[in-house]
Formats: C-alpha cells, sequence, structure tokens
C-alpha cells in the first residue's frame, strides 16, 4: 500500500498546481476534494501517470498518510476552513498538523487551543533569540499554564 508524505484537500487551480508541484518533487500527495467527482476528474486528467492517490472521504484520505499526518488545507477563507478543521480534528492525534494554505485572516479562524499550540510548536512560532544574549533562544508558552509545551503533550 503506497502510503502519502502529505495530503490536500481543495482541487481548485491552485490545490491541482501545488500537488502536481510536489509531485514532480518526488511527493507523494493524497488528493481531496468534498465533490468526490473533482478527485476522480483530477486523476484521470492533470495528475495522470503521477504518483498522486485520491479519496474518497476524509477518513479515507487520513488512512493513506504517513505519520505524523500532514494535510494542506486549500478551501475558501472562513467557515469552510473551520468546517473542515472541526471534521479532521477527530481523525487526528498529537503531532498531526494541518495548514491553512488559503489566505484566511487569522481572525476568521478559531482553532482549538491544543490545536494551534501544537502548530506553534512546529513552526517554532514562539521560539526566539534574544538580543541581549546571542545564542540563547526561549521558548514561550502561549497556552499560560507553563509545563511541557512540545507538540507530542496535547492531543490536537
Amino acid at each position: 500500500l503506497l502510503r502519502a508524505d502529505i495530503a490536500l484537500i481543495g482541487l481548485a487551480v491552485m490545490g491541482q498546481n501545488l500537488i502536481m508541484n510536489m509531485n514532480d518533487h518526488g511527493f507523494v500527495v493524497c488528493a481531496y476534494n468534498r465533490t468526490v467527482s473533482k478527485v476522480h476528474d483530477f486523476l484521470q486528467n492533470e495528475a495522470k501517470g503521477s504518483k498522486v492517490i485520491g479519496a474518497e472521504s476524509l477518513e479515507d484520505m487520513v488512512s493513506k498518510l504517513k505519520k505524523p499526518r500532514r494535510i494542506i488545507l486549500l478551501v475558501k477563507a472562513g467557515q469552510a476552513v473551520d468546517d473542515f478543521i472541526d471534521k479532521l480534528v477527530p481523525l487526528l492525534e498529537a503531532g498531526d498538523i494541518i495548514i491553512d494554505g488559503g489566505n484566511s485572516e487569522y481572525r476568521d479562524t478559531t482553532l482549538p487551543a491544543n490545536l494551534l499550540q501544537a502548530q506553534r510548536d512546529y513552526f517554532g512560532a514562539h521560539t526566539y533569540e534574544l538580543l541581549s544574549n546571542p545564542g540563547h533562544f526561549v521558548h514561550t508558552n502561549w497556552t499560560g499554564h507553563g509545563g511541557n509545551v512540545s507538540s507530542s503533550s496535547y492531543n490536537a
């Protein structure tokens, strides 16, 4: 069974092009779209002869991914992003990553705190070097609760 390195949700032009770009760079990509007929059309046309694999459902998509699972959302900003995140979170586990690749305004979506923290940890979004002490890096816990803040300690 071929396992995908990453999944992409949203098969509009930008999603299709990003999938083919990743495929061209050696990644196995799992393609999913809410309208499943778009997945079939994409596999039979633009992705024909590639290593791109399709998914019939979110559960199917998640099952085809290597762990930790990486999922790019390339859907319309706003409610669609929240809806997909709500459906994905119960299917994922600590260490899995959801990337909102659309043009969402950060105030438009309300991620669960544990998912937000896990993503910040993955991207190092709150690890910084002090100008007063070069070479010394500080990791700020944005949850305000102290303790271990690595993504593996969160149930995303």
